[in-house]
């Protein structure tokens, strides 16, 4: 799991602690990322859907593995649900199950530690399967439970971290509603997925709030991993090691992946099913050619689903995507998660077929054929599971030094430290005026796009600029002065770092249109002024000048929280080095205060002559909006399911 041990159990361990401990709540921000940004808001922080809540009763670090048990067991249940309920034996329903479970798009990410994917890797058969039943003339004794169901899991699903493939799986549901349902009942089933996305706004609201604050809407270089299916890649699906294996497995030393840009070609396109599934999806095919007859339902729907999502996953949907500014959703090659359902349930097919005919041998037939099934899809999935006794992230050793003179300050550690603020993150979704800060700083270019920073590699000045005291690395830096040295680890020491909260006096701010602060002081990053908007001069009070400049201490209560302690002679700013978001408010001596934009990415308080006690409270932008749009649709959803009455003597579905 090496992306679940750099990024998402530390964001465990953060709201785990925070939940647990002495406040027992979830934290709003997150300050050990780039210059602190929103946590509650950012479902790729912390995932709503129900089987990450169950993560945080485990100790992080075995975290990842329940995790994946979950997500694995779920999916061979939904999809052997599924299975049955369209007509599968229960022999082909657990084939279909247990080869989506292993199939390489979900094992693969197992090793890479995509924990978020695997969370949301069952919910295409748990939709499927509820829409069928919502949809069913044969279910309206129990039409106002499936609705529910329906309701619920469209919404569990909504809310995983990982938005691509719980986008796929609803409208494959949707889809299906459309196709296969008849009359109110399809119009109640999609209803009932609309509202019940709907009850997710107090989650949803926010985090699209935050998208258009993000690097989302930056027009940014395309990233390593906005991936479509190459060409000779489709080979894979039938010989997985044809470009060779990752240096993280053990099969590197073997053959070498190579060919590609980069190592994510190969977990993005790791899609194999096995050879029997792939055999079974050309021989029913052939057959509907031969026949010169479509399958019949749901057959239909699954073949186009799978084809057409194999089709759109390959490079020549490209100038279509170009048109969309932004990045959405990345990596159209992630569409073969709907191609491997749709093998999978093709393989069951197969298996049910051969049950029900008259061969002869028709059982031998089915057990070799399992029995060949089980080593080539287990043996190919079994190489991507490393069981590993991971330590605890962080290093200790300079501990004493970062606690008795960082005196609040950032560090830029290559393994993140979990108990300090870290300039360095991992993630697709930042705030996007800190990062162009932070990356303008170190000379990137404006569109450089980068989702994985380690701040200890970072120059001297983007240091400086985020207040950055140490550098902790292996690596030698002969431009930074060395500190202490232990366990294979350098400690640097940054020079002259921007202070983490400092006052400016009048006569050291300048004003500037909103939209100016930033790229003016990336042109010319001056240490003694401080880039104001145009109104902020307004919030000062028209006091004389003094000769005592002022001075500002800074400390952190809590995640959500910063307390300042400011003292001049002249009204000033009170200047504090955190990314500005809209979600802060500050209140001076008990009283409100504006929270301005400073040099166009950090935040300023306006403060008279004086002693003064500054408070600044982070709360999620978008909630309030976001609960009251939650509680509209339960209500109307409620009202929905209550009216629901099952309508008697109905036929059965004539269709097969």
């Amino acid at each position: 799991g090496v992306d679940y041990s750099q990024l998402h159990i530390r964001r465990i361990a953060f709201a785990r602690d925070a939940l647990f401990g002495p406040g027992h709540f979830l934290p709003a921000w997150y300050p050990h990322e780039l210059l602190g940004t929103p946590f509650l808001a950012n479902l790729q922080s912390f995932p709503w859907i129900p089987t990450r809540l169950i993560l945080l009763l485990f100790d992080p670090l075995s975290a990842f593995a329940a995790g994946v048990v979950i997500a694995s067991l779920l999916a061979a249940l939904f999809t052997y649900l599924f299975c049955r309920r369209v007509g599968l034996t229960h022999i082909g329903a657990m084939a279909a199950g247990w080869t989506f479970a292993c199939a390489g798009f979900f094992s693969s990410r197992v090793m890479v530690g995509h924990l978020p994917l695997l969370e949301a890797y069952p919910s295409l058969p748990l939709l499927l399967w509820l829409a069928d039943r919502a949809i069913a003339p044969d279910r309206a004794r129990h039409a106002a439970l499936d609705l529910a169901l329906l309701a619920a899991a469209g919404a569990a699903t909504s809310v995983a971290g990982h938005p691509q493939l719980p986008v796929y799986s609803l409208t494959a549901a949707v889809l299906y509603s459309l196709w296969r349902g008849r009359g109110p009942r399809r119009i109640r089933a999609l209803l009932t997925l609309a509202l019940g996305l709907g009850t997710t706004a107090a989650v949803w609201w926010p985090m699209l709030q935050l998208i258009r604050r993000s690097t989302r809407i930056l027009d940014l270089a395309r990233p390593d991993n906005d991936i479509a299916m190459p060409y000779a890649r489709l080979l894979s699906l039938l010989w997985p090691a044809i470009d060779g294996w990752p240096d993280i497995m053990e099969l590197h030393g073997q053959k070498a992946f190579d060919g590609y840009p980069t190592e994510a070609y190969f977990w993005d396109t790791c899609s194999y099913v096995g050879l029997i599934p792939v055999a079974a999806v050309l021989v029913l095919a052939m057959r509907s050619v031969a026949k010169r007859r479509p399958p019949a339902m749901p057959w239909a729907f699954l073949a186009l689903l799978g084809g057409g999502a194999l089709v759109f996953s390959l490079p020549l949907t490209e100038p279509l995507r170009a048109l969309i500014p932004g990045t959405l959703l990345r990596s159209p090659a992630r569409l073969l998660y709907l191609s491997t359902f749709a093998a999978a349930v093709a393989f069951g097919y197969c298996v049910s077929e051969l049950l029900r005919s008259s061969a002869r041998s028709r059982h031998a037939i089915v057990v070799f054929g399992l029995l060949f099934h089980l080593l080539d899809l287990g043996g190919f999935s079994r190489r991507f599971i490393e069981t590993v006794h991971w330590p605890v992230f962080g290093t200790k050793a300079f501990d004493g030094i970062l606690s008795r003179e960082l005196h609040g300050g950032r560090v830029a550690a290559e393994d993140r430290l979990a108990n300090y603020d870290d300039v360095g993150f991992f993630d697709s979704l930042m705030l996007a005026n800190p990062y162009r800060a932070v990356f303008g700083s170190a000379g990137e270019p404006a569109d450089y796009n980068n989702q994985q920073l380690d701040g200890s590699e970072l120059p001297i000045p983007a240091l400086q600029i985020a207040g950055v005291g140490f550098v902790i690395t292996p690596a030698e830096r002969s431009d930074l002065e060395l500190t202490s040295k232990a366990e294979g680890d350098h400690l640097y020491r940054v020079p002259d770092p921007v202070p983490r909260a400092a006052f400016f006096a009048r006569d050291s701010v300048a004003y500037r249109p909103s939209a100016q602060l930033l790229d003016e002081f990336l042109r010319e990053p001056r240490r003694d002024r401080l880039l104001l908007p145009l109104e902020a001069e307004s919030h000062l009070p028209a006091t004389g000048a003094s000769a005592d400049r002022g001075v500002v201490t800074y400390a952190r209560p809590s995640s959500d929280e910063i307390r300042l302690e400011s003292e001049s002679g002249q009204a000033g700013f009170a200047h504090v080095l955190e990314s500005y978001d809209p979600g802060w408010s500050a209140e001076v001596d008990g009283k409100n205060a504006a929270v301005l934009l400073a040099n166009g990415f950090s935040m300023a308080v306006p403060v008279a002559p004086g002693r003064h006690a500054i408070l600044l409270r982070y709360r999620t932008v978008g909630r309030t909006t976001g609960w009251a749009l939650s509680f509209l649709s339960a209500g109307l959803l409620l009202i929905l399911i209550w009216t629901t009455r099952p309508v008697p003597h109905l036929r059965p579905d004539p269709t097969p």
